[in-house]
């Protein structure tokens, strides 16, 4: 047991990219006692769970919450002592305003957003009359003529119509996935649909005979999941792993059989810039950076296409305003949608922290070049069609700007096969793991699940040459 000690001291893992990915990898190898270095670019460990300040109150910029079926998370979560903490969703209800009469309740019944009634009220409300009456078509279709289809969107357009299609399921899928829905897997994204389609010959009755009651809840630590990262870099530190954040990696190269890492300086005309070696390299930053990091080494096949595009974030903290009740979530129309979430109203822990008149808004927009000032007046603007009144000015007391560039989900289409072909890839290059949500899919449970996975499979390699001992 002892060489067994020695031998794990004596391997060393660099781990690039300090997001959820390279934080769960990171913390997988130094538990076995590898010695572990986590390089971050950005000031502080987290990725895509940022953060951002308004007045006296911190709360998320992106991911503000987890499903209460995420079990990878939920064992974290509890190695960091938050269990206790975790709190509910409240009002966690979508709203579409893509139909005629704007912002409205998405329906109740429906899988993706496909409805099991298309003569539904909360359906109708959406598409209505002429939309319900094509899609109520569907049902006449002799079944002989089903078929099978794994694109979501040429499946809605060709069953049901263009109204289901644009005002029900593609306002999700754009505001919160990125892609178009001719773009998602069926198979992936709701696997009983299509054979469900096969027995009852028609979508809304394969909807209805696979619909779930209920929307899944979320769960977060209170006041935000931004505490989760904190939780781990704390454990990250029990273990000894050397975190150096705000430290951005400008080369890998190969000495013999170990990596060297090199750190870019600080541009000072006499910086020293120390390199670290590696038996194990786990790269866990985004895709266009770790494809520039590893081009002297292997040439990885091309990700599927389209990837999702950059987004903003404007946080705005506001005050006396009666703001109606519109759900968690509101997405307005077009393909490149705006969405807004009241998060102190869905979030207990957070309201509670505020005035009794003051909102958190957290509102996405596409990314631009312009300057904060333009963008959160933009998000304000949007924020006050979305959530049906006026949000004037001076009603912002504070607000902050983060942008960052979604994952794909794991549903697009061709996803899984190139995936495979880029980790088989990176596989015939010794002591090379890739993390990452461009390759998990942008699910945060996906993520670490897949880093805890890859993790072992790097440290197995790393101590036994992917074998265990005997």
């Amino acid at each position: 047991m002892s060489d067994l000690v020695t031998h794990a001291h004596d391997t060393r893992v660099v781990v690039v990219g300090g997001g959820m990915a390279g934080i769960v990898a990171a913390l997988e190898c130094a538990r076995l006692g590898l010695r572990v270095t986590l390089f971050e670019a950005a000031p502080h460990l987290g990725g895509s769970l940022d953060r951002v300040t308004l007045g006296d109150a911190t709360v998320d910029a992106a991911a503000d919450g987890i499903p209460a079926s995420a079990s990878t998370l939920a064992g974290l979560i509890d190695e960091v002592g938050l269990a206790d903490e975790l709190e509910t969703a409240r009002d966690d209800e979508l709203w579409l305003a893509a139909g005629p009469d704007g912002a409205a309740p998405a329906p109740a019944e429906t899988v993706l957003g496909i409805p099991a009634n298309p003569w539904a009220e909360d359906v109708r409300r959406h598409i209505e009359t002429r939309g319900a009456w094509r899609a109520y078509v569907d049902r006449l279709r002799p079944p002989l003529t089903v078929g099978r289809r794994r694109s979501l969107g040429e499946l809605v357009s060709s069953r049901m119509g263009e109204r289901v299609r644009d005002r029900l399921v593609a306002p999700y899928m754009l505001a919160v996935h990125g892609v178009a829905p001719e773009h998602i897997d069926i198979d992936v994204a709701a696997p009983s649909l299509n054979p469900a389609l096969t027995r009852t010959g028609s979508l809304s009755g394969a909807v209805a005979q696979t619909r779930r009651a209920g929307a899944p809840q979320r769960r977060a630590p209170r006041g935000g999941l931004f505490r989760l990262v904190d939780g781990l870099a704390g454990r990250l530190h029990d273990y000894d792993v050397d975190v150096r954040v705000g430290t951005a990696v400008a080369a890998i190269e190969r000495d013999g059989a170990q990596w060297l890492v090199r750190p870019a300086g600080t541009g000072g005309a006499g910086d020293a810039v120390e390199s670290v070696t590696a038996d194990a390299l786990i790269i866990a930053v985004d895709e266009d950076t770790a494809r520039s990091l590893l081009a002297a080494h292997v040439e990885l096949p091309p990700n599927v296409q389209p990837q999702p595009a950059p987004l903003d974030v404007a946080m705005l903290r506001i005050a006396g305003v009666a703001l109606p009740d519109r759900g968690s979530l509101v997405i307005g129309p077009g393909p490149d949608p705006v969405a807004v979430r009241p998060i102190s109203r869905t979030w207990p822990g957070i309201g509670k922290a505020l005035a009794a008149d003051e909102h958190i808004l957290r509102v996405t927009l596409p990314h631009t070049a312009a300057p904060d000032a333009e963008v959160i007046e933009a998000a304000r603007a949007a924020a006050s069609d979305l959530c049906g009144v006026p949000i004037p000015a001076e009603a912002v007391r504070s607000a902050a700007r983060a942008s960052y560039r979604r994952a794909a989900p794991g549903s697009l289409l061709g996803h899984e096969a190139a995936v495979e072909a880029i980790r088989a890839r990176a596989r015939t290059v010794p002591g090379l793991a890739l993390v990452g949500g461009w390759l998990s899919g942008n699910s945060l449970e996906r993520v670490a699940a897949d880093a805890v996975t890859e993790a072992d499979a790097a440290r197995r390699a790393a101590l036994w040459g992917g074998t265990d001992p005997a």
